[in-house]
């Protein structure tokens, strides 16, 4: 499927102002966390401070007016507002009506949300991008989550590995023709069960039971209010799934791997990235690495990832998330050509 005629003008990544160590886990002893922490390469990990009243919608908000301002767009201008996310700021009202009204937007703006995981980047751009034409020129792009709250710090294969994030890509109509999108779109619902919180939707409302702990499958202590993950079926869906969607997307569209200058990967797992690297034959030095730095940052990962680069200039960009659906979006852009910033 694609997209023409659309590029992205700015990208701001944001991390909130808590850093925690994962040492200070006190649920298990120091043997089982320098292990843990010495194979994925995860130290310290960034979470709301809910101390002080930080939110996810506070995020979004420094981010967007950072982005206002550097483009020195007017606020009239923006004509809509998309957030991406799992985890929105109240049950209703949609977190880009609140956007709306922070950041000042005029009023004949659309603002509406969509709930995706892992993937919520690349498919955060398709939804903005459709959006997008010579009389619809410009949107803001929010895409974030605040995933910690559904970590059980009991739980070994999550308690160690997410942060939360958030991040505003600002996207406009543009004449040139370099600027082609083309998106992979993949999705197993058979699998969904791999990453789940089962708990506080419309099956199982959250109740007193949703808080009792019970051991699953992997050994791992837990409770139906938070993520439950089956590490093993997921590294094999990103190592060997992922990579082969990937492959058939870029020989079904004569794109090479080769002719790539930059790919943007969903940071799940260092393991996995490598090894998605290896069967792909990508050289590293076109495949930015941050994992060890900010852990899984679910939908933000990419954008942060691509925050970090200060100034974009590249031919042939290929950006890929995957992870909770289960799903795959991938995009190939012909041009990217942006700067970028990473706030704290």
């Amino acid at each position: 499927m694609k997209i023409n005629n659309v590029k992205i003008s700015y990208i701001c990544g944001i991390l909130p102002s808590k850093i925690i160590n994962n040492y200070d886990n006190d649920f298990f002893d120091d043997r089982i966390k320098k292990r843990i922490i010495n194979s994925s390469g995860v130290a310290n990990r960034y979470i709301l401070n809910r101390d002080k009243g930080e939110s996810l919608l506070d995020l979004y908000v420094r981010a967007g007016k950072n982005v206002i301002n550097e483009l020195g767009w007017s606020v009239e201008s923006i004509k809509g507002i998309v957030v991406v996310s799992q985890t929105h700021e109240y049950r209703f009202p949609v977190t880009a009506a609140l956007l709306q009204d922070k950041l000042k937007i005029n009023n004949n703006c659309f603002a509406y949300d969509v709930v995706m995981g892992c993937s919520g980047y690349t498919y955060g751009l398709f939804c903005a991008m459709s959006n997008i034409s010579l009389y619809n020129d410009r949107i803001l792009l929010f895409v974030g989550d605040s995933i910690n709250d559904y970590v059980y710090p009991k739980n070994k294969s999550t308690a160690f590995l997410f942060s939360d994030g958030a991040s505003c890509t600002a996207l406009e109509y543009t004449k040139s023709d370099d600027y082609e999108n083309t998106f992979m779109f993949n999705t197993f619902g058979n699998k969904s069960d791999l990453i789940i919180v089962k708990d506080g939707g419309g099956k199982n409302p959250i109740s007193a039971d949703s808080f009792n702990e019970f051991i699953d499958d992997d050994g791992n202590i837990n409770i139906n209010s938070c993520i439950q993950m089956k590490g093993v079926e997921i590294f094999d869906f990103i190592s060997n799934i992922v990579p082969y969607n990937i492959h058939k997307f870029l020989n079904e569209n004569n794109f090479n791997v080769l002719d790539i200058e930059k790919f943007f990967f969903h940071q799940a797992n260092v393991f996995a990235l490598n090894e998605i690297a290896r069967k792909l034959n990508i050289d590293l030095e076109k495949m930015p690495i941050n994992i060890s730095k900010y852990g899984n940052l679910s939908c933000a990962s990419i954008p942060i990832l691509m925050s970090e680069e200060k100034y974009i200039n590249a031919n042939n960009v290929l950006l890929s998330g995957f992870g909770v659906g289960i799903s795959i979006c991938s995009v190939y852009m012909r041009k990217i050509q942006c700067n970028t910033k990473l706030l704290f």
